[in-house]
């Protein structure tokens, strides 16, 4: 008997109860993707081996567990931000982060976090725009933090500073950019950082199966049906094309600034059918 392929299996891991959902284990089910023999259980247990070197303690002052995490993390390990290669495809796969230790913003906060919860430590991801980051949640305050620069803990300036950066001066934070991200949030954003990478390398194989993955988390996002849409127009499998598209107009509210421009693919199709 075949083993599943990888979509299936991630899409049958994410039908279970949410409380029976781990972001490490659906990360490294992604992973699947690039490596279909993985063992998610090994890497689970490198998970497990780091959490039992930490010298965190709940009861302690959040400050002495952040320093703690940062120093075994970043430190001992050696865990980085990929500067040179940051849109290497391997920045995305956990497996390769822990191999490796370099990763991107998002991949880096993942192993902050779970490592953080194997100690039983309120750790969560935070899905700020352009630049992933985690926070420690305390009954009285909640302290950002940046594990893609070795666990700096970031002030609201800083995180004002790095909008800013990315999205120009006239960008202004909002309270929801500091919001915990959910795992299928973080899952969907990892996959869209892989759709990115492989689209640039111009691998579209690749990028049909990073929406695959994403459908099997919202399979009614316009974005992803969209996208595929157009990664199909450019391998002339038109019919395909058309199905989308089709879809997408469907599902789009009035006003969609996409709307124009599918329109125009399928006047393209037709024309390419007569």
């Amino acid at each position: 008997m075949q083993p599943p392929d990888a979509v299936t299996e991630f899409a049958r891991y994410l039908a279970r109860p949410a409380a029976e959902i781990h972001l490490d284990e659906a990360a490294l089910l992604l992973a699947r993707t690039e490596y279909p023999a993985l063992d998610v259980p090994a890497h689970l247990s490198r998970l497990d081996a780091l959490a039992a070197r930490a010298q965190c303690d709940p009861g302690r002052p959040p400050q002495a567990n952040v320093a703690a995490l940062n120093r075994l993390l970043f430190e001992e390990e050696g865990f980085a931000g990929n500067e040179a290669e940051y849109d290497d495809p391997r920045n995305s796969y956990l497996n390769d982060v822990l191999d490796r230790k370099l990763g991107i913003p998002i991949t880096l906060t993942l192993v902050y976090q779970e490592v953080a919860r194997r100690c039983g430590l309120p750790v969560v991801g935070v899905g700020f725009p352009g630049h992933f980051i985690a926070k420690y949640v305390t009954p009285t305050r909640e302290i950002l933090l940046d594990p893609y620069q070795r666990g700096t803990v970031l002030s609201i300036k800083d995180c004002e500073e790095k909008l800013k950066a990315h999205f120009g001066e006239d960008a202004e934070l909002r309270p929801e950019f500091l919001s915990e991200s959910t795992t299928r949030q973080t899952l969907t954003r990892m996959l869209n950082n892989l759709k990115g990478a492989f689209f640039r390398r111009k691998d579209l194989s690749k990028v049909l199966m990073m929406i695959a993955m994403a459908l099997a988390i919202d399979p009614a996002s316009r974005q992803e049906i969209h996208d595929r849409g157009m990664v199909y127009f450019v391998l002339r499998r038109y019919d395909d094309a058309m199905t989308d598209l089709r879809t997408y107009l469907e599902l789009a509210p009035p006003g969609d600034p996409q709307i124009q421009g599918v329109r125009s693919m399928m006047h393209r199709i037709r024309a390419l059918h007569n």
